[in-house]
């Protein structure tokens, strides 16, 4: 769709599908599990929202195998952290690619989200109620009206800052784990891993940086790097719906998409190939 389009867009068809024992719902083309595949788990990124191909789809014509898309609009850490089918799909996988996802959403020793829709803010803990005596936390429905209420306080929020990375570090720790096999983390945004992430202007994902991936380095293959791109002209090769667009400049465009699939590829062939572990590939 272009921007200065006309006619009315055409909703994209995302071709849902879902597997057996599974409670969630996913992008298709349904993949079998029976056969040998490749399982990518992340957000909203990798289900691929506004794209017509998401990357774990163009995936299969580099690699020549099938490649699961479990990605999960508006997911966080909690869900892959807590969803046993989904980590045992991945267990079952040649590769789990694993998506770098935010701090925010996840359950952590402060507050509590959503089991499966992540940015849902559910419950606070008496030591968050104790750090923010005045904040009436009733009217909180999702954790970046959250973190915008508490930030607010900045030394407070530094605080809070400071225990959700080293909870996210944790619970990746205990996610690559479970997956058993050989896991690659997926960096996917429109900033590096070098900058700030804990800054309120961030972009996702929130609050992780290059020390927090460095504290993984020995309990994964690798990482792939994709840095997107900001130019608006992307939305001209997205299929955005009416008062979408804000939401679409913040996702990976058709190219992105493109350029991660290529990456991922060349990443699975290092690790099929038996190459020294733990590389770093930028895109």
């Amino acid at each position: 769709m272009t921007l200065d389009a006309k006619e009315k867009p055409v909703p994209l068809d995302y071709r849902m599908c879902s597997y057996d024992g599974c409670r969630l719902s996913f992008r298709g083309p349904i993949v079998s599990l029976t056969d040998p595949y490749i399982a990518v788990l992340g957000g909203t990124e990798v289900f691929g929202r506004f794209v017509q191909q998401p990357f774990p789809e163009l995936m299969q014509e580099w690699t020549g195998q099938s490649v699961a898309n479990f990605g999960v609009a508006q997911a966080g850490l909690s869900l892959f952290s807590e969803e046993p089918w989904l980590l045992d799909a991945g267990s079952r996988a040649d590769i789990t690619v694993l998506q770098i996802l935010g701090a925010q959403n996840m359950s952590n020793r402060l507050y509590s989200v959503h089991s499966r829709r992540n940015d849902r803010f559910l419950s606070v803990s008496p030591a968050l109620r104790e750090m923010y005596p005045d904040v009436d936390f009733t009217e909180i429905n999702f954790t970046g009206h959250l973190l915008e209420t508490l930030a607010d306080d900045e030394a407070m929020f530094a605080s809070l800052v400071k225990e959700l990375k080293w909870a996210w570090v944790q619970r990746m720790r205990r996610v690559i784990k479970m997956l058993q096999g050989d896991v690659m983390l997926l960096w996917m945004s429109d900033r590096s891993p070098d900058e700030d992430g804990a800054s309120r202007e961030a972009c996702e994902p929130l609050f992780v940086d290059r020390e927090m991936l460095n504290a993984l380095s020995g309990d994964v293959a690798g990482t792939v790097e994709i840095l997107t791109d900001t130019n608006p002209n992307k939305l001209n090769e997205m299929l955005i719906g009416d008062g979408e667009i804000d939401a679409a400049l913040c996702m990976p465009g058709p190219q992105d998409h493109m350029r991660a699939a290529e990456a991922i590829a060349v990443a699975v062939a290092k690790i099929k190939s038996a190459d020294p572990k733990d590389f770093q590939i930028r895109a």
